[in-house]
């Protein structure tokens, strides 16, 4: 019996489960289900008017399913009467890119969705996630229970305004992981006391349990009103902050105080001029040394106002001080890295992605600070034109990249070299690099150059043959001759 089905780019089908087939394939486990434009259903539990609990029997084994780029898709699954049919097997559910659907699960699946374990919701165009039927209008107590959900993402849904239109209740008794960013007119979190508007979490009863949680402007703002016992947030791992449009808007780095477990921090779609600010001139804000956690983990995503990552007695000397992972994502106006000496010496991945204003990524005299970095990626930067720039007046010295193994450049139209200065460069660890989409670049480095383990130059992360002309310099003028 089939267990896997995957479907791409079949642009004539309309459905893909008639009635009559559904029986077929009752074993199956997981379906897959990609860029086919014409989609508008893929179970279809109804035809000619006639119910499928009154023409067919399934107990559907389907345990996940995935439905990517579908813009005419508008049902999963066809209005539902329970009956002979079931989809309690149900662990995985990933919609996305699907702008035409308005609703996800009927009210009778919703309500039997005890097995599901891990929802995904990303770019559609969903006003609610479980529909009502004049069926269910008489059920006085409502109650969505995800007793084994542990991962819920809903992400850039625009027109969602709630996850069930009428009075209910939902249990999240094992959810670890919340990420949510830009969601419509649905109310996410709320207070046990204060529910003038119902909303999707209880601040006090779910916040205790996660361990990645996203926060939008609004929902700091309510959390900061509030008066919560210090250890709520104390299991938080992972904290995303977004939404902050104002361009007057102040970092809320005193907010980080309430996490002391915090290893990783994600800024997303935020204004912020600078991450180094103190909210006011409060003497508390100016001593949170002793208070603020640790991260490990450090992404800004599209905070397209911010110039400068550090400045001189900023909060973040203790905040970043063991920071490993660095990522700089869609930030058009960064100048370049501008950190700190302290910030560099426990990285070890920096990943820099559209970061169109930056013309340079660090100086030669604060890249020697590179000391543990492993693994560099700079990708569809416009205007970079060489990696590590010189100081003013400096004499040749060595820079040696200790700890590097991968390198990866691309799409990076006005790179001219790595290094401009008369330096000489080592790689002493060098063991991969990716290179492709820089058309400008006629060597990797004028000057001396080691790379003692690398024997090749990749174009894709996939090309696992490569190129190579007996040393980097060399392939790399062959690849732009």
């Amino acid at each position: 019996m089939l267990k896997e089905l995957s479907i791409t780019e079949c642009n004539v089908l309309l459905n893909i489960f008639p009635p009559f087939l559904l029986g077929v394939f009752q074993r199956l486990e997981k379906l897959i289900v990609t860029d086919c434009t014409s989609l508008e259903e893929v179970f279809q539990l109804q035809e000619q008017g006639l119910d499928i609990e009154e023409t067919h029997v399934a107990n559907c084994q389907l345990r996940e399913v995935n439905l990517i780029r579908l813009p005419k898709l508008k049902h999963v699954w066809t209005k539902y009467h329970k009956g002979n049919i079931s989809f309690e097997s149900l662990r995985q559910v990933c919609i996305e890119d699907c702008w035409s659907l308005k609703t996800l699960f009927p009210f009778s699946i919703a309500k039997d969705l005890q097995q599901l374990e891990r929802l995904t919701i990303a770019r559609c165009g969903l006003e609610e996630i479980v529909s009502k039927s004049v069926e269910e209008s008489g059920e006085l107590k409502i109650c969505f229970a995800f007793n084994q959900l542990s991962f819920l993402e809903l992400w850039d849904l625009p027109y969602l305004t709630c996850f069930y239109p009428g009075m209910h209740r939902t249990t999240w008794p094992t959810l670890k992981q919340l990420r949510i960013h830009w969601y419509g007119g649905i109310k996410i979190f709320g207070h046990e006391e204060s529910q003038i508007q119902h909303s999707l979490f209880l601040i006090e009863k779910v916040i205790p349990q996660l361990e990645e949680v996203s926060f939008s402007h609004s929902d700091i703002a309510m959390i900061s009103d509030g008066q919560f016992e210090a250890n709520l947030f104390c299991n938080v791992k992972f904290l995303r902050i977004s939404c902050y449009f104002d361009v007057s808007a102040i970092f809320p780095i005193s907010f980080l105080k309430r996490f002391y477990n915090l290893e990783g921090l994600d800024v997303v779609s935020c204004n912020f001029k600078e991450l180094a600010s103190f909210e006011s001139d409060a003497h508390e804000d100016k001593d949170m040394s002793i208070t603020t956690p640790k991260i490990k983990k450090l992404k800004l995503d599209l905070v397209n106002s911010i110039r400068h990552l550090w400045k001189l007695d900023s909060p973040l000397d203790h905040i970043c001080a063991s920071l490993e992972c660095l990522e700089l994502w869609q930030c058009d106006n960064l100048i370049n890295l501008g950190l700190d000496l302290s910030f560099f010496e426990t990285l070890t991945t920096l990943d820099v992605w559209k970061c169109n204003g930056m013309s340079e990524l660090i100086t030669s005299f604060k890249v020697q600070s590179l000391v543990c970095l492993v693994t560099m990626r700079i990708r569809e930067c416009e205007m970079m034109g060489e990696i590590v720039a010189s100081d003013e007046g400096e004499t040749s010295y060595e820079i040696v990249f200790r700890a590097l193994k991968h390198l990866e450049l691309h799409c990076l139209q006005r790179l001219v070299s790595f290094c401009s200065g008369n330096y000489t460069l080592r790689f002493p660890s060098l063991e991969q690099v990716t290179l492709s989409q820089c058309p400008r670049m006629k060597n990797f480095y004028q000057g001396v150059l080691s790379t003692p383990q690398l024997h090749k130059v990749q174009l894709t992360a996939t090309d696992f043959r490569g190129r190579w002309a007996g040393d980097l310099n060399a392939t790399v003028e062959q690849l732009y001759k």
